[in-house]
């Protein structure tokens, strides 16, 4: 209850004064949902009128009330659309009633958030300064071009320091950018990879992910279609990759094709038909023991930021890179229906080694490229990607890594890592202000010794990593997540991590990159 202000100064209401009146509001018109809307309105008029005698709630307190006052309004005004479009159903097509008043709920939704960003106190505010030149109140939507227009400049200025740490060449692109965001590209060895970049200066940060390693830079012919933009491109319908591209992508890698027959033939030579089920069985044993799955890597996901560029291809990919495939076990499914359980992988496998040598390649289009593809999301390192399962292919996934099978064709995805990573998103926070000082301060040793790129600062005792370029992503996370990702890497990339900057005896285990990044603590 004591007087207290926001971190610059600002005075501010006391915390339970502020939380009481908003919760007040907030139950007052969720309580009243069965009342008509302009009872409802009443309710928040006489709530908040109370408060404008209230000069100590009014000297600090005005952003967050009126973000409050805003979003109960939203509601009210919505629901008053709905239910005039009901009342004159019968007379009337009530439509326009209810679109006219959706329209301005969502106006009002727009301001409440533009006031919640502005006076977050752990928001940014980059803002262009030329549009707010001289004005001394700007409108709200004059505040929010600006902020459109600041995002875009701060983002141009990142990513305008990425590339300088892609110190290889890459392939050649030949891309396309519409105003909505959309990108489609083609490499020159045909690879396609369609999805969406906030800006046109982020095309090549789309494309790079689908590059041989995060170390080489695209080189990209850009055509743009329509304006360029004055604020970042939604993105809300990007374009992806289609059945016939996987089915193109599958026809276009024919060594890799061969290199899986070759591979499934060996295994039908080797495994008599009356052994199938035991030697799977030993094979799933000792995948599990020597190469387990990694967990799911989520960095980018939790991050506060929305992400600002991704895209979808589809092509042939290493199968012992893939070390993340929804079920954690090798070969153990936990599904309810009892033919994709356990013992799906035995009779999978002996129904793909009784097939003819012949008809192999007509089995895997089918199974791989014609029926739904296995979706990868792409984790790209120092010397070549890993794989974690996203959205479908999990089965197929755990048979050709048990099955020891080199290649599978797969449709790609690929998120561009965040600008900005805050700790708190990190870890678990609930581990206390130890887990996350040393979270931050192993960041700091990553920089010192050159593994990433960027800048940290603070928001209080929170470190804030400003990344420009992490050639091992992984290893921004905490030290079980750097650890699983590191020991997958050297086993699918031998050396490589090494060559890095990272010493062989700090990939043993947890304790002991704990050990190399934290020292002896």
């Amino acid at each position: 209850m004591k007087t207290c202000t926001t971190k610059d100064g600002r005075p501010r209401p006391m915390h339970l004064a502020r939380r009481l009146t908003s919760i007040l509001l907030q139950f007052a018109v969720h309580r009243g949902r069965g009342q008509p809307p302009a009872e409802r309105a009443q309710i928040v008029r006489s709530l908040t009128t109370a408060q404008e005698s209230d000069a100590s709630a009014r000297e600090g307190y005005l952003w967050h009330q009126a973000t409050d006052e805003l979003y109960l309004w939203d509601q009210v005004v919505a629901a008053a659309g709905r239910q005039a479009a009901a009342a004159v159903r019968g007379h009337l097509d009530g439509d326009e009633l209810r679109d006219a008043a959706e329209q301005a709920a969502h106006r009002i939704a727009q301001a409440r958030d533009l006031l919640r960003e502005w006076h977050g106190e752990r928001a940014e505010y980059p803002f262009d300064e030329e549009i707010l030149a001289g004005v001394l109140c700007p409108a709200p939507s004059l505040l929010s071009r600006a902020r459109r227009r600041g995002d875009l400049q701060r983002l141009e200025a990142d990513l305008a320091r990425r590339p300088t740490h892609l110190d290889r060449p890459g392939g050649t692109w030949a891309a396309a950018w519409h105003s909505d965001g959309s990108l489609t590209a083609h490499r020159d060895d045909g690879l396609c990879v369609r999805g969406w970049s906030a800006t046109p200066d982020a095309a090549g940060q789309a494309l790079q992910s689908f590059e041989a390693t995060s170390h080489h830079r695209p080189k990209i012919t850009l055509t743009l279609h329509g304006e360029r933009p004055e604020d970042l491109a939604a993105g809300d319908y990007p374009p992806g990759i289609d059945g016939v591209d996987v089915l193109r992508a599958f026809d276009a890698d024919r060594p890799a094709l061969d290199a899986t027959v070759a591979a499934i033939t060996q295994l039908q030579r080797a495994w008599p038909e009356r052994e199938i089920s035991d030697r799977v069985r030993l094979a799933t044993a000792q995948l599990q023991s020597s190469a387990p799955q990694s967990p799911y890597f989520d960095l980018y996901h939790r991050q506060r930021e929305h992400h600002w560029a991704a895209g979808e291809s589809a092509a042939w990919v290493r199968t012992d890179a893939i070390v993340q495939a929804v079920d954690k076990v090798w070969g153990d499914f936990d599904r309810s229906e009892a033919s994709r359980g356990p013992s799906w992988i035995p009779r999978a496998a002996r129904e793909l080694l009784t097939t003819k040598p012949e008809q192999l390649a007509a089995f895997l289009r089918h199974h791989l490229a014609e029926a739904p593809p296995v979706f990868l999301s792409v984790i790209n390192g120092p010397a070549g990607p890993l794989y974690n399962v996203s959205t479908g292919g999990a089965h197929r996934t755990h048979l050709f890594r048990i099955l020891g099978l080199p290649w599978v064709i797969a449709k790609l995805y690929a998120r561009i890592p965040t600008r900005r990573f805050d700790v708190a998103s990190v870890i678990d926070t609930a581990k206390g202000m130890t887990e996350i000082e040393r979270v931050g301060r192993g960041w700091h040793t990553l920089l010192e010794r050159g593994l990433i790129h960027g800048r940290i600062r603070y928001e209080g005792a929170f470190a804030v990593l400003d990344l420009d370029h992490a050639p091992a992503p992984w290893l921004l996370g905490d030290a079980a997540l750097a650890s699983a990702y590191n020991t997958a890497y050297e086993r699918v990339y031998p050396g490589a991590l090494t060559e890095l900057g990272i010493p062989t005896t700090a990939l043993i285990g947890r304790k002991a990159w704990e050990q190399w990044l934290y020292g002896g603590e």
